[in-house]
């Protein structure tokens, strides 16, 4: 970040050591957190990811608060987990759901005229439901919150739609129809009501879903580690998730499509009203033989149809008890008497339909109708749920045609490869100390072989080098003479190099027993970690300190790097120990900053393939001078200790003051011995470090940016026709080799370093959102602090430190703008990997320019301007990020 602030309240510096003092601390030697995973390469392995949020990088607090709590872990929670995966609760459920699916429209088809039998058993089932809801979402952490919760609330909920005494129909009650025009107005939210318990309904298909892992070609999607078979196990995955995802989209679909129903022209049968207000018109002119007739004649009419008129009477309407619509019958009329119909009611109550008028009522048999529709519906369901095992199927057969048949027949090539690697190396390693492991090929899986094969192929070259040497020992001067002219080399020499060096190096290799440690210890997950949504601020301090110890550790292969043994890993602890207790509390310039960095140093080394033109120690170099670079910061700029004349600015000739200091001090720790992370190194190794570290560090002033934005600049402009993929070549870790011959110019390197750190110094704009705006507002308070100092000793008070004038979103526009934007663009232009910093950097500036407006509420014309700015920055980081253009800054 740009030119920090503190706030102490005097010019007296804490925190500040005589010349040569230094902290003594040893750290403590269990500084790793225990952990029951297996260990996490950051660099070059993945782990299990982590609950998180698909919006954005951080994990969902709800899900991490319930899989981290107590009761999670606890006995009665394994119980429960245990419980709910049995095959008896599962063939309990799906029970349940067969009756939950079938039961309604099965009593609808046998023309049960009872609401006991089916209420106590929908009951049972709603119960059921709820139960395994509740049991489900207090165990089940990637259950909660889920779109299977959501539907498994919506299933249960329409569990009352089918029972009587709560919002389900009656099965002995007959509705009443009439043709007022209330009843007309209200045929549309009676069809919005329909829809929405059909949609209801299908979200009891989301646990047919629970059926499906039953299905042989399911299984393999388990949780279960086989020691053999990754290739069905993969295929098992696999298309356990494509199924699912299926039978998802099938069940949206289900729900939504009758919404679309409503909005459709209500279609009501109009002739039944016509007939009983024809009759009912008749009757009440007393004309007693014509009403006969009519209903004769109506009885004709609907002889054609599923549903006919059986009851008619003369009477006025009512309603019930409940306050639904009926018709009392009066006994008396006797021209009804008359009318003897053909054909009786239906055998349930709710089968019939009573349409009528204010005076005369008649009664249709709709049970047909009713059962017709019932049935239907038994019919998608069962059609729902065979599409869902279908498609299961046919994906099934897709993938292991795709992926897994040849995956197979590549994993049965390595098993061949490494039965030839075993016997050899059973014949090379005969009569030595390394005995084989006795690997048994046919009950370890592939990957667990390729592992093995690797191990063995590196004994086999270290014996054979061995070999090599003993087979020179033999030789007459004359034939190494000969030897080495034709290797343009003294061979005996070089190769007694090779074996003292190989005997140095076995011992600490040997040592190199790293602790197993998870980053969840560390207060972050795997996939936080990974991402620029990492945000140190709110971990503790010793999370802050086993974070740092971790990034630098564990950025190159356990037992590769310049961290592989035991003793080292506690060197290393004790190092970062005390330059934690170096950093002064202040509110930007402190540990969790330092930790901040370091974390997007190894981050970008990692995202622009550093290795390829990085040497192990110049990333180690970077890693150490990352988390040491504001040692001793006092939240105050360097500006600021020139104006005041402090002892720092007076030392350093006003020259990057606080830079020169933090390299001071963090070579007062290393000469600590039990903190000598450089301990490792030959003495020009030594040099060559102290070099690097010091230059990085001192890069990190921000007086040096705009000098380190142009070298960006001038090295793509002067290497245009490579960078613009002009030239084509081959590749190495995605890098072209033109490109990494540029990386690897003494010059070029040494900016590419300075680059790095300073990158990460000042990405906090770069980050995601929640994590920018943090950071912005801990750097802010720190300007303002320093603002206060000034105004108190009365000197000028420097840009962006007086509280009661900055507008915070305004500063962070102009920041972003004309510092970070031509910054990061020309990183994007080198290393186009880096695309992502350029997004998040335009989202962020969008996301201070909407609150900038609604806390300013600026005229139009202002407004345009600063969408202009915004736009003006987007484009050029669209543009560095294709490569395209010619690299240019933003503004002044």
């Amino acid at each position: 970040m740009p030119a920090p602030v503190s706030d102490p309240p005097s010019m007296v510096l804490p925190g500040q050591p005589a010349a040569g003092a230094v902290r003594e601390s040893i750290g403590s030697n269990n500084a790793w957190p225990g952990g029951d995973g297996a260990p996490l390469r950051v660099s070059h392995s993945l782990s299990k990811p982590a609950l998180a949020n698909p919006k954005g990088g951080k994990k969902f607090a709800p899900r991490s608060m319930l899989a981290h709590s107590s009761w999670y872990h606890s006995r009665a929670a394994n119980a429960l987990r245990t419980f709910l995966a049995g095959k008896m609760f599962a063939m309990v459920m799906v029970l349940a759901l067969l009756l939950a699916l079938f039961m309604p429209d099965t009593w609808v088809l046998v023309g049960v005229n009872s609401n006991s039998v089916i209420d106590v058993v929908l009951t049972v089932v709603m119960l059921l439901f709820t139960f395994e809801l509740v049991l489900l979402s207090v165990v089940d952490a990637t259950y909660f919150l889920s779109f299977f919760q959501m539907m498994d609330i919506v299933g249960t909920i329409s569990m009352i739609f089918d029972i009587s005494y709560m919002s389900g129909s009656d099965a002995t009650y007959s509705p009443v129809a009439s043709g007022d025009a209330e009843a007309q107005k209200n045929l549309m939210l009676l069809r919005a009501s329909r829809a929405a318990k059909i949609g209801a309904r299908a979200g009891r298909l989301s646990r047919v879903l629970r059926i499906l892992r039953f299905l042989p070609f399911l299984r393999g999607g388990g949780e279960e580690k086989s020691s053999t078979g990754i290739a069905s196990l993969i295929s098992g995955r696999l298309a356990n998730l494509l199924a699912t995802r299926v039978a998802c989209l099938t069940i949206v679909l289900v729900m939504v499509i009758p919404l679309f129903d409503i909005w459709t022209f209500p279609q009501y049968d109009y002739s039944l009203q016509t007939w009983v207000d024809r009759v009912s018109h008749v009757s009440s002119e007393g004309r007693t033989d014509d009403a006969v007739k009519e209903m004769r004649l109506m009885e004709t009419f609907y002889a054609r149809y599923y549903y006919f008129p059986w009851m008619a009477c003369i009477g006025s309407p009512s309603k019930t008890v409940h306050g639904s619509d009926s018709f009392d019958c009066d006994a008396s009329s006797t021209w009804i008497i008359a009318w003897q119909p053909e054909r009786h009611g239906p055998p349930r109550g709710a089968s019939s339909l009573r349409v009528h008028t204010d005076t005369f009522m008649v009664a249709f048999n709709m049970h047909k109708t009713i059962t017709l529709k019932s049935g239907l519906a038994m019919a998608t369901i069962i059609f729902i749920v065979f599409i869902m095992i279908f498609s299961s199927l046919a994906l099934s057969s897709v993938v292991t045609e795709l992926a897994v048949r040849p995956l197979e027949r590549m994993l049965g090539t390595v098993r061949q490869i490494a039965l030839t690697v075993f016997k050899f190396s059973a014949e090379v390693m005969e009569g030595t100390e390394e005995g084989d492991d006795g690997a048994d090929i046919d009950s370890s899986n592939e990957m667990k072989l390729l592992e093995k094969v690797v191990q063995k192929l590196a004994i086999v070259a270290d014996l054979q080098s061995a070999n090599k040497l003993h087979a020179t020992e033999d030789m007459q001067d004359e034939d190494l003479g000969i030897l080495s002219m034709m290797q343009g080399k003294n061979v005996v020499d070089e190769q007694k190099a090779v074996a003292q060096a190989r005997k140095s190096c076995a011992v600490p290799r040997k040592k190199a027993l790293v602790p197993t440690v998870r980053l969840e210890d560390f207060g972050v997950s795997q996939e936080v970690y990974q991402s620029w949504g990492f945000n140190a601020l709110p971990l503790t301090k010793t999370q802050r300190t086993s974070l740092a110890v971790f990034t630098i550790s564990r950025f190159h292969e356990a037992g590769d790097g310049f961290v592989s043994s035991q003793d080292e890993q506690q060197r290393l602890q004790r190092f970062v120990g005390a330059v934690e207790r170096e950093y002064l509390p202040v509110p930007f310039h402190n540990f969790a900053h330092a930790v901040d960095v370091t974390h997007g140093t190894a981050r970008l080394m990692n995202i622009i393939s550093s290795e390829s033109f990085l040497t192990d120690l110049e990333q180690y170099v970077l890693l150490i001078a990352a988390v040491a670079h504001d040692l001793g910061h006092p939240g105050v700029n360097n500006g600021f200790l020139s104006e005041v004349g402090h002892e720092l600015a007076l030392q350093y000739n006003d020259r990057s003051p606080l830079e020169n200091m933090h390299c001071a001090k963090l070579y007062t720790i290393v000469a600590n011995p039990l903190m000598n992370v450089f301990s490792k190194l030959s003495k020009e190794q030594y040099k060559e470090a102290r070099k690097n570290c010091i230059e990085v560090i001192l890069h990190t002033d921000m007086m040096g940016h705009g000098a380190m934005v142009k070298d960006l600049q001038m090295t793509y402009q002067m290497n245009q026709e490579v960078f613009s993929n002009k030239i084509e070549g081959p590749m190495i870790n995605g890098n072209n080799i033109a490109e990494l011959e540029i990386f690897t110019q003494a010059e070029t390197k040494l900016l590419v370093m300075e680059c790095i750190l300073h990158s990460a110094d000042v990405s906090n704009p770069c980050r995601i959102w929640d994590t920018s705006y943090a950071w912005a507002m801990v750097c802010l308070e720190e300007f303002f602090a320093q603002g206060d100092q000034e105004k108190m000793l009365g000197i000028p008070v420097q840009f962006l430190n007086d509280r009661d004038k900055l507008n915070k979103p305004n500063s962070q526009i102009g920041f972003i703008e004309f510092m970070i934007a031509p910054f990061y663009a020309a990183q994007i232009r080198l290393w186009p990997s880096l695309h992502e910093l350029g997004d998040n950097l335009t989202s962020n500036l969008a996301q201070w320019a909407d609150m900038w407006e609604k806390e300013v509420n600026p005229t139009d014309e202002e407004k345009g301007k600063v969408h202009g700015r915004v736009n003006k920055v987007r484009e050029n980081l669209q543009d560095a990020s294709t490569r395209g253009g010619t690299q240019t800054g933003q503004r002044g």
